[in-house]
């Protein structure tokens, strides 16, 4: 049965261009495997050969500036951490796993495969301070000071008795 080609959405079309300035080397069907692997598309020959042609200028754009590689990076999901949400949701899955724990395996010294379950509480701690000391970080920046300049009027002062003598 025959794949029926599809148009490519601007999110798949912007990681292939991200692919293509980020590593060059990588071959077609290469391409194909990684493009399939993350969006669960069989991408076409002609669909990728097309896409490399029109995209050279944005490409050779990209890999002259870092910043705007990071843009696309983060739009088309390759980055997931430079939100604080998302670190913070990171942190609290450490957290999490340190404390209930994680099945790990191992082989015994007659042979057998093993399965315990691992905790690190040294690791949940070290996330749980890093998602505090995350947040009290912009609680700190956050902080605003109004402060209001106009006219005032001058104090009154009142002469004292011996004043004249200073």
């Amino acid at each position: 049965m025959a794949n029926k080609a599809f148009m490519l959405t601007q999110v798949q079309r912007d990681f292939l261009i991200l692919l293509l300035s980020i590593q060059p080397h990588l071959s077609k069907p290469q391409m194909k495997a990684i493009f399939l692997n993350k969006f669960q598309v069989e991408l076409t020959e002609q669909q990728l050969k097309t896409l490399i042609a029109k995209s050279k200028k944005k490409v050779e754009e990209l890999q002259k500036s870092e910043a705007l590689t990071l843009e696309l990076a983060i739009r088309v999901g390759l980055v997931n951490l430079h939100s604080k949400i998302s670190r913070t949701l990171e942190l609290q899955e450490i957290a999490r796993m340190g404390r209930e724990g994680y099945t790990c395996q191992t082989q015994s010294a007659r042979g057998e495969v093993v399965s315990y379950t691992k905790r690190d509480l040294r690791v949940a701690v070290d996330a749980i301070k890093a998602i505090k000391a995350e947040w009290a970080e912009e609680t700190q920046q956050q902080a605003n000071y109004t402060v209001i300049i106009g006219d005032a009027q001058a104090p009154q002062v009142e002469e004292l008795e011996g004043d004249d003598e200073l």
